[in-house]
């Protein structure tokens, strides 16, 4: 594709944007570290697709990690003790996590996720905020904030609850575990697996139902979509919201960050 934004020719990891005629892609631009974007990438992405918005030629737009490895492994855990260090940073951080998903949730054209490799934590949120979530039979899936102590934020959990059944959603969320491609098609996580060499082909083939389809019939049947889902889901998530705090103050935060970065299992108190 013709990149209209691209990464200068230093480290920049933050995400870039690439428009093709009717198509766009959000890339996710960090290969090194599996494209964990760092809190200057979560930020980047409202910003990157707020003047598509205003692009009536648009017929969709495809989000993939840059590489051909890695989809996104979340966020940049080894910032997290600069950025993420009290209840206040971890909120704002949040806001710019849910920023990010909704900017992906609301845009009003088609969304697809290609994913291929890890999609973890923050990743699998961004892929969750997607209308379609196609997959490389490489991909795999995990939520692990239970291992670092953290919660994950309501607005991601109410798309998880979207995508897959309450039980499920617990049980990725208690568990951390790991899901093949395979098992996240059974349980309606994703909508498709393709084999690692065809997922290119079948990203292709819907960009031109896309583009063949009325963009206004797109528009409304996403709108329509959304509305009602969320429309089941508009409880009070204060109480939630104070609970994902008061994990950021626990010491058990601390004690899963350390752990990560020294490689090594955490050992939480409850506290």
């Amino acid at each position: 594709m013709t990149s209209d934004q691209s990464p200068s020719q230093s480290e920049d990891t933050n995400p870039f944007l690439c428009v093709s005629g009717q198509i766009a892609e959000l890339i996710l631009n960090a290969p090194d570290r599996k494209n964990a974007l760092p809190l200057a990438g979560w930020a980047r992405i409202p910003e990157l697709l707020e003047p598509l918005r205003d692009n009536a030629g648009l017929r969709a737009l495809i989000v993939r990690g840059a590489g051909g490895k890695a989809f996104c492994a979340g966020a940049d855990i080894a910032e997290f003790e600069a950025v993420r260090s009290t209840a206040d940073k971890a909120a704002h951080y949040d806001a710019v996590n849910v920023a990010a998903f909704r900017a992906l949730k609301t845009l009003p054209v088609p969304v697809v996720a290609a994913i291929e490799g890890p999609c973890l934590g923050g990743g699998l949120g961004l892929a969750l905020a997607c209308d379609l979530r196609i997959a490389s039979d490489t991909a795999f899936f995990s939520i692990p904030a239970a291992r670092l102590g953290l919660a994950y934020p309501p607005d991601a959990v109410a798309d998880l609850i979207e995508a897959v059944s309450p039980s499920n959603a617990k049980k990725l969320l208690f568990t951390a575990e790991r899901l093949s491609a395979d098992n996240a098609l059974q349980i309606g996580l994703i909508d498709e697996v393709h084999e690692a060499g065809a997922l290119d082909d079948r990203i292709s083939e819907l960009c031109r139902h896309f583009e063949q389809n009325a963009p206004l019939s797109l528009k409304a049947a996403k709108t329509t979509i959304n509305l009602l889902a969320s429309a089941s889901a508009a409880a009070d998530l204060s109480a939630a919201q104070t609970m994902a705090r008061t994990c950021v103050d626990s010491a058990d935060y601390a004690e899963g960050c350390r752990a990560f970065l020294e490689k090594r299992k955490p050992v939480f108190k409850g506290r």
